[in-house]
């Protein structure tokens, strides 16, 4: 990858580990709706994210304990993991002028594959002339003006196609992407996605978008905080405070209510992707046969004691997900001395505009930033579906009562619900 960056021309970007100044850690569980919001707040300049989560770079730097997601506070903190997040550091924009910018937004999409797909091997020269191809018949034949950049998943559902020719390895049904539209390009019969079983891990399926990015600078880096989201930095959370050890680092509590939650696990581990962790041995009623590779791996993120799961009922499996997240994020603000953190709602945050509105006010009040008003005007359009299993509905898990009625009446369950400030009558939840 560096080998590859280096072919960018563009200038080392700074060190995040010693030059971010503030640091917002969204703490969720998975499934929780950290993604959509996640993509909510890449729309405000006001704060800095990265391009997708932090797990692949982590894990690219040998940061990866084989026995859980936790990390212990004195795990070594790898000396070019700044300057790595410095790539990944900044903003998303829409454009994309002249020839120079092209080239650099091919070399990082060579970046994100060989994340992505770590056995094969990328060169910047072909994967920038596919680029530049579906960039040219977009621009001729679909409108799109020169300097543009205007449909990420159109254009990546194209570009697929393209670097199949070169890549026949790379498979769509990986991506983050409609599979209807890739069948429609004729990108393959793996297309709908039913067979695909990664091959190693750096990022997780499904695989993100690679759209043009504006990296900040140091200036930047000390002007606004950057915002990570991964669901199971709720178990590293003093590793993280030793690695943006010159930051201000504070979290973000999101919470969801356990139905909505372990419904969304549910359907998330008989997906086609998300997978986490090649374990082996798992024999998981309503997993193992139903989905491909179900005997092997392991689905979002592996909590402490993960193991005594690995042949539980799934609904069980993401009961236990759920409860953990939540467990740590409540064990670790109740630690004495520790800034508090700020507790926000899912149901709030997407919810109607009377609960919505008060929910942004106090956001950006315990953000120090004016931003209620431009989330609120984000919301209020069309949302992206970002990493989703199904459209989202109201009570959407109200359709699997029967199954989730044993874990939704669980004590153990209920406690963290009482201790979020959710009540404990499932007819009350959303």
């Amino acid at each position: 990858m560096a080998a590859l960056r280096a072919q960018s021309g563009a200038a080392a970007p700074p060190d995040v580990t010693r030059c971010a100044s503030q640091v917002i850690v969204i703490g969720s569980s998975s499934r929780g709706g950290s993604s959509i919001f996640a993509e909510v707040l890449r729309n405000s300049r006001r704060m800095l994210h990265l391009r997708a989560e932090i797990n692949p770079f982590f894990r690219l730097h040998g940061v990866d304990d084989p026995h859980s997601d936790a990390l212990a506070a004195d795990t070594p903190v790898p000396a070019g993991l700044g300057q790595e997040l410095g790539w990944d550091c900044g903003w998303p924009t829409n454009t994309l002028h002249g020839e120079r910018d092209e080239w650099r937004f091919a070399v990082e999409i060579a970046v994100r594959l060989t994340l992505q797909w770590p056995s094969l091997s990328f060169d910047a020269d072909t994967v920038h002339r596919c680029v530049q191809g579906v960039l040219r018949e977009l621009r001729e034949n679909h409108g799109w003006p020169p300097g543009l950049f205007a449909d990420p998943p159109h254009f990546h559902a194209r570009l697929i196609s393209a670097l199949r020719v070169y890549w026949p390895e790379i498979q769509p049904a990986a991506y983050d992407l409609d599979q209807r539209r890739m069948a429609a390009l004729g990108s393959g019969p793996d297309s709908c996605g039913v067979d695909f079983v990664p091959r190693g891990i750096l990022e997780e399926p499904p695989f993100v978008l690679t759209g043009p990015w504006e990296v900040a600078d140091e200036e930047r880096l000390a002007a606004h905080p950057l915002v990570i989201k991964t669901p199971s930095n709720a178990y590293r959370l003093d590793w993280l405070r030793r690695v943006f050890a010159s930051a201000r680092l504070r979290v973000l509590h999101l919470t969801r209510n356990v139905g909505g939650s372990v419904n969304g696990l549910y359907d998330g581990w008989r997906h086609p992707g998300f997978h986490s962790h090649e374990v082996g041995g798992l024999n998981i009623a309503g997993y193992t046969g139903v989905v491909p590779g179900a005997d092997r791996w392991w689905k979002f993120d592996r909590p402490v004691d993960w193991q005594a799961y690995a042949s539980a009922p799934l609904e069980q499996v993401c009961a236990f997900q759920w409860r953990s997240a939540h467990a740590a994020l409540l064990a670790d603000a109740r630690v004495p001395g520790r800034e508090a953190p700020f507790r926000l709602r899912f149901e709030d945050a997407l919810g109607p505009s009377d609960r919505q509105r008060p929910a942004l006010d106090a956001l950006e009040q315990w953000l120090g930033l004016p931003v209620a008003s431009e989330l609120s005007a984000v919301l209020s359009g069309a949302l992206p579906l970002v990493m989703a299993t199904a459209q989202p509905r109201q009570r959407r898990w109200f359709a699997r009562i029967g199954l989730l009625s044993p874990v939704l009446a669980d004590p153990a369950n209920l406690s963290i619900m009482k201790e979020l400030g959710y009540g404990v009558d499932p007819e009350n939840w959303e």
